[in-house]
């Protein structure tokens, strides 16, 4: 599961010592203990002004190296109260509540209030400043398929570490038995740092407490969590909660230009290709030819593009092959229970690979009439003890190789089946993995910040770079097999020398993780596909910027490139496959 997948995942710690036995049926909120809505928000009946609400209310939690989200619930004089998660406060030390006016309010860590058994708390600040006040709603009257909006302040994964507003949409999907008091499940696209967040119906009234995401039992959806506001309010009436005695002098923060505010709301498509020489960016000769969104239902992880097809795994477990020339689909099956993290096709054309959550990498036969749509799976590799997160194939098509969240990469007979090696040496989990053109080595990034480089056919480890970045998302090999790229989750992009491991370009124009890099059949340009929406066009040799296409309006995952240089396809989070020609 990639970082959509992800990087998102929050592991509610054991240290919160959370006793879920206890955890009774919710109560309604009883009106006696409603707290005084100052000023009170106008309930809004579109998207906008539910985002609107939203951003209103929901503050940024910084502090202890965590980042979080709140939502103001209450006041008593000028004391405001915001309700969070208990794991994004449960260390001790100094933190700052940062209002939607980009003020910043100092939190006295011994008045925070943990709610017992279940992950919320209740973090008071000082301020004379009139800020709204969530207005409550009725959890009990949500059931499936009810519109709910998801906010907060997720850290973008860029090199400013810049946090971002955001708001996205989705619907209630069910609910489990509590769990910590996450009982309300929902699909909304929700980040790290989003914990803490409010979850509003329709109407922008709080309904929920945001704070995991998971993969729903028996299901290939993925859904996020939350805590029903019930829960609190029921607590709440029991207990009194401490002022802050004293004003704390309240900061004042210049605006940040870093940080944007983001409603994952439109779908208009802009298609923008930026002009500079010598800083200033040449223009990209690469057109918008197609954008297909209506029959793809899953977040877009990984693309192959053919000089005739492509091929793309998704978040639903779908494999699907499109024509490349007019966008219209050739075949689509249920490939996986789960995610599919990564497809590669053989060099003769005739097989598809996938690598998924479920663990297992899969082989699968393509059909060779375009009108025919039954495809058969030939075989399936078991090994992994965690998701697959990356497969290739080497250009003679007789070796395959996986990586997988289990920290290993092995090594696989394509013809036979068989495991041939498991190739150890990451302490983290392995993102990203490529094979040379010349089939002499394999490339593989990892969540422990480094790049290892092994012999393919040996399985001897034969170089180690730090990276001295974050978590390693794309590594990708020039054609003539002399130049490795790699790309990670703080939007830097460096590239190497094969031989020596000496870094020979760092790329920093990106302000958010790049999920994807490839490099053009001519060798010549390298071409990145970021969180931050955009896709880029680099000069290889001197690393210099050269254009950049915007397409989507939601996170880019996965680009592409036909073997003839004539098509980029690219792909995301906003379930949209766009197809770039040369004119």
């Amino acid at each position: 599961m990639k970082f959509n997948r992800i990087i998102v995942i929050i592991i509610i710690s054991s240290s919160l010592n959370i006793n879920t036995t206890n955890i009774g049926n919710f109560l309604v909120r009883i009106a006696t203990i409603i707290p005084l809505i100052t000023p009170k928000i106008a309930l809004g009946s579109t998207e906008s002004e539910i985002n609107k609400i939203a951003a209103e209310i929901t503050v940024r939690i910084d502090g202890q190296n965590r980042s979080g989200s709140g939502v103001i619930v209450e006041k008593q004089g000028d004391t405001y109260y915001v309700l969070t998660n208990w794991h994004v406060v449960n260390k001790v030390g100094d933190y700052q509540v940062r209002t939607p006016d980009g003020k910043m309010h100092p939190v006295y860590y011994t008045l925070i209030k943990q709610v017992p058994n279940v992950d919320l708390a209740i973090v008071p600040f000082s301020s004379s400043q009139n800020y709204p006040i969530a207005e409550t709603g009725d959890p009990t009257q949500l059931v499936p398929g009810t519109n709910v909006f998801v906010g907060g302040w997720p850290r973008s994964g860029s090199n400013l570490r810049q946090r971002i507003f955001l708001s996205t949409a989705g619907m209630v999907t069910g609910r489990q038995q509590p769990v910590a008091g996450y009982s309300l499940l929902y699909d909304n696209l929700v980040r790290a740092g989003m914990s803490g967040g409010p979850v509003l119906d329709r109407e922008g009234r709080l309904v929920a407490i945001n704070g995991i995401v998971k993969l729903q039992k028996n299901s290939d959806v993925i859904v996020s969590g939350g805590i029903e506001i019930n829960t609190f309010w029921n607590w709440r009436q029991q207990v009194s909660l401490p002022t802050v005695s004293q004003l704390p002098q309240t900061i004042q923060t210049p605006p940040n230009p870093t940080e944007v505010t983001n409603t994952e709301t439109t779908n208009s498509v802009t298609t923008t290709t930026s002009t500079k020489e010598k800083g200033i960016e040449t223009a990209v000769n690469f057109t918008l030819a197609k954008a297909i969104t209506d029959e793809i239902s899953g977040i877009v992880n990984s693309i192959v593009a053919l000089n005739a097809y492509i091929v793309m795994g998704s978040s639903n477990g779908m494999i699907s092959v499109w024509d490349i020339k007019n966008g219209e689909i050739i075949a689509t099956w249920k490939a996986h229970p789960e995610s599919v993290n990564s497809v590669a096709v053989t060099p003769d054309e005739q097989f598809v690979i996938s690598g998924s959550d479920d663990k297992t990498i899969k082989i699968w036969k393509l059909p060779k009439n375009k009108n025919v749509t039954d495809i058969t799976l030939v075989g399936t590799m078991t090994g992994h003890t965690n998701v697959v997160d990356g497969v290739a194939i080497a250009p003679n098509g007789q070796i395959l190789a996986s990586g997988s969240w289990d920290g290993t990469i092995k090594i696989w007979n394509f013809r036979s089946k068989e495991l041939l090696q498991t190739l150890e040496g990451h302490s983290e989990i392995v993102n990203a993995i490529a094979i040379s053109p010349d089939g002499q080595f394999l490339a593989s990034g990892s969540k422990d910040n480094q790049i290892k480089l092994w012999n393919l056919a040996t399985g001897k480890l034969v170089r180690t770079i730090n990276t001295n970045s974050l978590s390693i998302l794309s590594v990708v090999f020039s054609p003539d097999s002399q130049i490795l790229a790699s790309s990670s989750s703080d939007g830097m992009i460096n590239i190497w020398n094969l031989q020596t491991g000496e870094l020979i370009h760092s790329l920093k124009e990106h302000i958010d993780g790049v999920w994807s890099i490839i490099i053009t059949p001519n060798g010549k340009t390298l071409i990145s596909g970021s969180w931050d929406k955009t896709i880029k066009f680099w000069e290889l040799s001197t690393g210099k910027l050269k254009g950049s296409l915007s397409g989507h309006n939601s996170y880019i995952s996965a680009v592409a490139i036909s073997p003839d240089g004539q098509t980029i396809v690219s792909g995301g989070w906003d379930r949209k496959i766009n197809i770039w020609k040369v004119p």
